[in-house]
């Protein structure tokens, strides 16, 4: 990603960082999360369709997006977005059955995917409890925030929304 402008849409937890390529097909090109109430950016299709989803009047992404397709991870996340919508949730065993692989080989996936919320990692939780979110910290080192995150809190908070949990 070279040339990115970021837009900022805040909620009450924080804010949701959409990293766009600057060229004439604008496209989403990472997102990230925020514990920092940063200021919020003019409306724009990228904007209103998480504010729209925040507010509950929509129930997925759809905006251009652009990530490395034809990889094993990409694959995960597509049948992640095809299979399992809104308000629903799957472990990880079951979207590793679905995609014929392992557990964590979905972890990882998960882990590296660039687009939450148009891929809903938030909705993959482990047997017995939610699982991880953000273990990492989401926020790069070229990011408009550089604090790490609360990844548990957003996962919460995005399987509350949804009433996953």
């Amino acid at each position: 990603m070279h040339n990115s402008e970021i837009f900022v849409v805040r909620c009450e937890i924080g804010s949701i960082l959409i990293y766009c390529s600057t060229s004439e097909e604008r496209v989403c090109e990472r997102i990230e999360f925020s514990d920092e109430q940063l200021e919020e950016t003019a409306e724009n299709i990228f904007t209103s369709q998480i504010k729209e989803y925040l507010n509950g009047s929509i129930k997925v992404i759809d905006f251009p997006v652009s990530y490395k397709k034809d990889t094993k991870f990409a694959h995960i996340l597509e049948q992640l977005r095809e299979r399992v919508n809104y308000g629903r949730i799957i472990t990880y065993a079951d979207l590793a059955t679905i995609c014929n692989t392992t557990p964590r080989v979905v972890g990882f996936a998960m882990a590296s995917n660039p687009l939450p919320l148009y891929f809903p990692c938030h909705r993959v939780v482990a047997k017995n409890s939610l699982g991880g979110f953000g273990g990492r910290s989401n926020i790069s080192s070229n990011s408009a925030s550089k604090n790490k995150i609360d990844g548990m809190k957003w996962k919460k908070y995005l399987l509350n929304l949804e009433g996953s949990i």
